[in-house]
């Protein structure tokens, strides 16, 4: 089984009025005024996937910053995992910082079937500058409800792109630190923070931690699997593409010059996404 850990879907809406929701929210103003940035909706992710050879793929959000965006774009990737049970994972994003009505908005999603929380990001969102109790309302409801939490990352060196930010291994390892008992998804390998697990005292932190490989194409070659599976273990990887940024296909073609064994592609390609997500 081929499960994508991180895809990324939006109501066609998002795109038809593409000005009033960069107004409305940040994040989405950060990632799609470009121009020639990439819109997909869900049936262009199934068709990726038949493509492609993937089974299953996580529907992420991203981490909005007005709640109406939220819930429009919660909705949508409900109601995606609604119409293709057996294909499709809904997450559910939200600002942590709304508090109360964040935990509501979780509450609501699960309800309906999500299994986890993100993409967060943190740049974009406030997170970076807030009180670490002001996170707890929403990291506490995620812990109680097993679901992951999956947070955008960005590497410390190396070439800017849109969204990049500034969540680098040091914040990310605050974070573990305040919330040891929460599952994290990390994405794009941590912006590093993987490589850190030949740190005996750093791998032990990293209990709850996964780490996925989206958008990896245009980050690092593809042996990082085998140098990240070296240094902390190929069971913290989680395969992802980051579609429709990068196409699956692309990342799968990618992925197969990793330099990995049979058995730890399988954890990488399946198996742990499998048991992060309770699929």
């Amino acid at each position: 089984m081929i499960i994508d850990s991180c895809a990324h879907v939006i109501p066609v809406s998002f795109e038809d009025n593409k000005e009033r929701i960069s107004n409305a929210d940040r994040t989405f103003r950060s990632l799609f005024a470009d121009p020639k940035a990439k819109f997909a909706q869900a049936d262009d992710l199934i068709a990726s996937m038949d493509e492609a050879g993937v089974d299953i793929s996580v529907c992420a959000g991203f981490g909005w910053t007005d709640p109406e965006v939220a819930r429009e774009s919660n909705n949508y990737n409900l109601e995606a995992a609604k119409s293709h049970p057996k294909r499709l994972v809904a997450f559910c994003s939200v600002n942590p910082l709304w508090g109360e009505d964040a935990v509501a908005e979780v509450r609501r999603c699960h309800a309906a079937g999500a299994k986890g929380i993100g993409e967060l990001h943190p740049d974009t969102q406030g997170i970076l500058d807030a009180d670490l109790a002001s996170l707890a309302p929403v990291f506490d409801t995620a812990k109680e409800l097993k679901m992951p939490i999956l947070m955008h990352a960005s590497e410390p060196v190396g070439h800017g792109y849109p969204g990049k930010g500034s969540v680098t291994p040091e914040l990310l390892m605050t974070l573990v630190n305040a919330f040891p008992n929460n599952t994290f998804i990390f994405s794009h390998f941590g912006g590093g923070l993987p490589f850190y697990g030949l740190m005996p005292e750093v791998k032990s932190a990293l209990k709850n931690v996964y780490f996925d490989s989206a958008a990896f194409p245009f980050l690092y070659r593809p042996e990082v699997f085998d140098v990240v599976a070296r240094a902390i273990g190929a069971e913290k990887i989680l395969f992802a593409s980051d579609f429709p940024l990068v196409s699956q296909k692309r990342a799968l073609n990618e992925f197969s010059q990793s330099g990995l064994s049979a058995d730890q592609t399988k954890l990488v390609q399946g198996v742990n996404a499998a048991g992060a997500l309770g699929i």
